[in-house]
């Protein structure tokens, strides 16, 4: 019997699961850094039936998606290397996902060139030997991509629910989602008053019904451990009061609770910086880090609401430093520049500018937008413009690029044939 590898993009894409493997195992930090020993600590307390501890030590930094998928991990008393070696699986089935997904919509060998371009998307590479959320992140929403294409091409209730349950599943990953499916919900109702598009509104009504549904175990157990409704978590405070800081030389960048602006060692942040963020910032931060969990989340809001009343117009200029940051990995309060932005700007100057492009062929072909095109760039617009009111980098954009490419990808299949050969004519 003929191996048809068309048929088999498992194998097909195979070599990258290799590859991702050896990346994983090259350059996995010996030892756990950064977030990493919260990501397995919360997947070991899982095993032990409880997320957070107890009140009044209650650490709810970050949704419980990905201990979840780490879970198999942490019952198995797997050595450490074993965690980010599941990054390799998630970004390699993620390749064979985004693949599957445009081989329904457009040609196979557009379907192809951009399932390699997402393999190879260089920015993600960074974050495979590291237990941090970013590849589950882009793996859940390339499969929200592929579910929402299967809903549209085989009409099947259980990819309704699936796509439902993945975008739920993504807000228990990464919380800024949650506000994220709560907005898309209302936009979709207040849409499905249109009769010209009440009937895929309606759908996606159900889709992020079924998502909000998901995540309310853990919305109930918030709220049984705070008192407060629909409450995500309580890192949001801190990352807000940097996105509003109201000083002309800090461009809404995280800077860590103990005020140093050198929190990892890399020779391209400025150490003096540390003393003006102390004259910024230690009164107040001392006073709001000597309380803890949501108390301390809490304190942390009311400082940035203060600050975003007393400098609105340094709060525009913030957002759009953190949309800046998200597309270009620019700029950074108190930081030398690097090489490393070169990339960075071509990369996000590709992405920006091909959107542009790709919008404006879309509203002009709004009519004939296909439907799982519209949910997922829906999806990714609130997204977007959301992160931006909390300090956000690039790795923000690098999870949703799968949506970006995947419109893209779509659009450009509708496009015709173009041809840079000029004509025959008369000489």
């Amino acid at each position: 019997m003929r191996f048809n590898l068309k048929q088999n993009p498992y194998f097909l894409f195979s070599p990258f699961l290799i590859y991702y493997v050896y990346r994983v195992l090259k350059f996995k930090y010996p030892v756990l850094y950064g977030d990493e020993p919260r990501y397995v600590t919360f997947a070991s307390n899982l095993i032990h039936g409880f997320y957070s501890p107890p009140p009044p030590n209650i650490d709810l930094w970050n949704g419980p998606g990905y201990p979840i998928a780490l879970m198999p991990c942490a019952a198995l008393h797997l050595p450490i290397i074993w965690y980010p070696l599941l990054n390799a699986l998630f970004f390699y089935l993620s390749v064979v996902f985004l693949y599957q997904a445009l081989r329904y919509l457009v040609k196979e060998k557009l379907a192809m060139l951009f399932a390699i371009i997402w393999a190879f998307y260089i920015n993600l590479y960074q974050f495979l030997p590291a237990i941090y959320t970013e590849v589950f992140t882009s793996f859940l929403v390339v499969s929200i991509v592929y579910s929402i294409t299967l809903y549209y091409v085989k009409r099947k209730t259980v990819h309704l629910i699936l796509s439902g349950f993945l975008i739920g599943f993504l807000a228990l990953t990464k919380i800024m989602f949650g506000y994220v499916i709560l907005l898309c919900l209302i936009i979709c109702l207040l849409l499905s008053v249109v009769k010209t598009i009440r009937a895929s509104c309606i759908r996606a009504v159900y889709i992020f019904g079924i998502a909000l549904l998901t995540t309310v175990p853990y919305l109930c157990y918030t709220q049984h451990l705070t008192g407060k409704i629909f409450y995500w978590g309580n890192s949001g405070g801190m990352s807000l009061y940097w996105m509003s800081s109201p000083y002309d030389l800090e461009y809404g960048d995280w800077k860590v609770s103990y005020l140093s602006n050198s929190i990892l060692p890399m020779p391209f942040k400025s150490t003096e910086g540390d003393s003006i963020l102390q004259a910024n910032h230690a009164r107040e931060v001392s006073f709001i880090m000597a309380h803890h969990g949501v108390e301390q989340d809490e304190l942390f809001k009311k400082a940035a609401i203060r600050n975003i009343k007393a400098a609105p117009k340094k709060f525009v200029k913030n957002y759009l430093y953190n949309i800046s940051r998200m597309l270009f990995d620019f700029p950074y309060s108190y930081t030398y520049q690097v090489t490393q932005t070169i990339s960075n700007i071509i990369t996000g100057s590709l992405l920006l500018w091909t959107s542009v492009i790709c919008l404006i062929i879309s509203i002009i072909n709004r009519k004939k937008i296909i439907y799982p095109v519209m949910l997922t760039t829906l999806l990714f617009a609130v997204y977007f413009l959301l992160s931006g009111l909390v300090s956000a980098y690039v790795r923000q954009l690098d999870v949703v690029v799968p949506i970006l490419l995947f419109w893209i990808a779509c659009t450009i299949d509708k496009l015709p044939k173009m041809s840079l050969k000029f004509k025959e004519g008369v000489a």
